[in-house]
């Protein structure tokens, strides 16, 4: 489909695809196009409405190398922070890269994104800073994986540590009415 508004995903579960939509009319065109183009009869699910999560504090957490329950040759630091609504996620490190490499850096990058995925209540978590602030590694055997797999666990718990407050969907539109006081006075009342 050439919809760039379109968000698709496979539910790792299920293995469905998941499509996010902004409306029946977007299903209905969807359903149609699929049959005309393609001759497959799409089955829709109930539509149900998206929430998104949100930190409520500023947190940070630690979790060290060898320290249960962590089996990981890593230790992660991260900072949760909640922003305005609308900021979306912003990640940022105060971890030298001379002390620890671009590629373990992005492990820990990946995770955090992969874990914004599902919050505590199973939806996307966005409007948060999260700053990597503090790594350990032991070398040769640390690798990049490590790091991958542990972020995921630490930016949890620090979620769990700052609870979150449920965003519910917001509609934007614009009413225009004829400059008649009556209409006016009307539509001001019913909105």
């Amino acid at each position: 489909m050439e919809d760039p508004s379109l968000s698709f995903s496979i539910n790792s579960y299920s293995d469905e695809l998941e499509i996010s939509l902004y409306g029946l009319t977007q299903k209905e065109i969807i359903q149609t196009l699929l049959e005309e183009r393609f001759s497959v009869k799409a089955h829709f699910d109930e539509i149900k409405t998206i929430y998104k999560e949100r930190p409520i504090k500023k947190v940070n957490k630690i979790i060290q190398i060898e320290v249960p329950p962590n089996p990981y040759w890593a230790s992660i630091g991260l900072t949760l922070e909640p922003l305005p609504i609308g900021s979306g996620l912003q990640i940022e490190s105060e971890i030298s890269f001379g002390y620890l490499n671009h590629s373990f850096q992005n492990a820990v990058f990946e995770g955090i994104r992969m874990s914004c995925q599902s919050g505590l209540h199973g939806w996307e978590v966005t409007d948060l800073k999260v700053t990597f602030t503090y790594a350990l590694y032991y070398s040769p055997i640390s690798t990049p994986a490590d790091f991958r797999q542990l972020s995921p666990y630490v930016f949890r718990l620090a979620l769990q540590q700052s609870g979150v407050d449920i965003l519910e969907p917001m509609l934007y539109f614009e009413l225009q009415i004829p400059q008649v006081a009556s209409y006016y006075r009307s539509a001001k009342n019913d909105v």
